[in-house]
């Protein structure tokens, strides 16, 4: 029978712990929680502020609308009709001879011609007309001149947690962006 002259190795013992040691401590799994629950904390509130962003994009572009509409009045002498309708929570240009007119108008054929559809959960919360007041559902407009002039409008914008109010300033006669559901009054005329 073979022999064998190696010593035993001092590993050997080592090992034996080794496969007894092999799991995690109860500190380092709190530790991995931990340090879980700190990413989670900061990544949330980031994800929650996306609906956020999409309300600050929609108010930019609708405030945008207005600017070039006022400018496309003025540059053009036509009178341009910015429709609303509340409800469905959408909003198009037509082209009118006269503001008064309740007819459709003709349909913008720029690229301001397609619909807008604000998308969930931006929504139009009312719009404020002057002669007419808050309006919370059905259609209404807002009327731009060749003279610059604006029919004065509120409209606030929405997403359930934050506000934003388009005004035209009466000084101006140009739109305004703020942050917040602010009422707006342009005086008994």
């Amino acid at each position: 029978m073979p022999t064998s002259t190696a010593e035993p190795s001092i590993d050997g013992g080592r090992c034996a712990r080794c496969r007894r040691a092999a799991g995690f401590t109860l500190i380092e799994v709190s530790l991995v929680l931990l340090i879980i629950a700190i990413v989670l904390a900061l990544a949330i509130p980031r994800l929650r502020s996306l609906t956020g962003a999409e309300l600050s994009r929609q108010a930019r572009r609708l405030t945008n609308t207005f600017r070039i509409l006022r400018s496309e009045a003025i540059l053009t002498g036509r009178v341009y009709r910015l429709n609303y309708d509340v409800g469905l929570e959408r909003y198009w240009v037509t082209v009118v001879d006269d503001c008064s007119d309740p007819s459709p108008g003709v349909p913008e054929d720029g690229p301001l011609a397609r619909p807008t559809t604000l998308t969930d959960p931006v929504g139009i919360s009312d719009i404020v007309l002057q002669g007419i007041g808050k309006v919370q559902q059905g259609q209404v407009m807002t009327c731009f001149y060749p003279d610059g002039y604006i029919d004065p409008t509120v409209v606030h914008l929405d997403d359930g947690r934050e506000a934003y109010t388009l005004y035209v300033n009466s000084l101006t006669g140009r739109p305004a962006l703020v942050a917040g559901y602010f009422d707006v009054d342009y005086g008994q005329q």
